[in-house]
């Protein structure tokens, strides 16, 4: 079995509106580190909308069991005050506004292929959308929902069930 302890405690706080920063929190986990004597600080940042978190630095700072929570407090309090969490938040932002750019760069690619139209027969024939299954009118270019390119010499047949 495999043994395992769990030397940290973890305070979240949310990062105050005055420092221009709203709905921003930085994780702060602490443990006390007996060779030093001090506590070992780690801060991580994530937007609350976003779980992802972004490692800040890890510091030693003063306290014991009664005051290491307060102290934890003015530390992020002070360091967000001064700007010291701005080139997180902007690196933050920056890989984030990446990913949405990536994303719906991909998202235009998948668009440009050519999907086969599905054809199945009712009373008279409909047409669906492969890509996102949306009835669509017989020799239209695109599907109206998706916006894919829709390619009427390859259509695939449903069979009645």
């Amino acid at each position: 079995m495999i043994k395992c302890k769990n030397k940290r405690t973890t305070l979240t706080i949310d990062l105050p509106e005055e420092c221009g920063h709203v709905g921003y929190s930085v994780d702060c986990s602490y443990s006390f580190d007996k060779d030093q004597e001090q506590y070992l600080l780690s801060m991580e940042l994530f937007r609350n909308d976003i779980g992802d978190k972004q490692a800040i630095d890890k510091q030693y700072i003063n306290g014991d069991e009664a005051t290491i929570e307060y102290n934890i407090r003015r530390v992020v309090e002070y360091a967000s005050m001064s700007g010291y969490f701005d080139k997180y938040i902007e690196k933050y932002e920056y890989t984030y506004k990446c990913f949405d750019k990536g994303n719906d760069f991909f998202e235009k690619e998948s668009l440009k292929q050519l999907y086969p139209v599905k054809e199945c027969e009712i009373i008279r024939k409909a047409f669906y959308c492969s890509y996102c299954g949306s009835y669509i009118e017989e020799y239209q270019d695109q599907c109206p929902r998706c916006n894919a390119n829709l390619d009427w010499n390859c259509i695939e047949k449903e069979t009645k069930s």
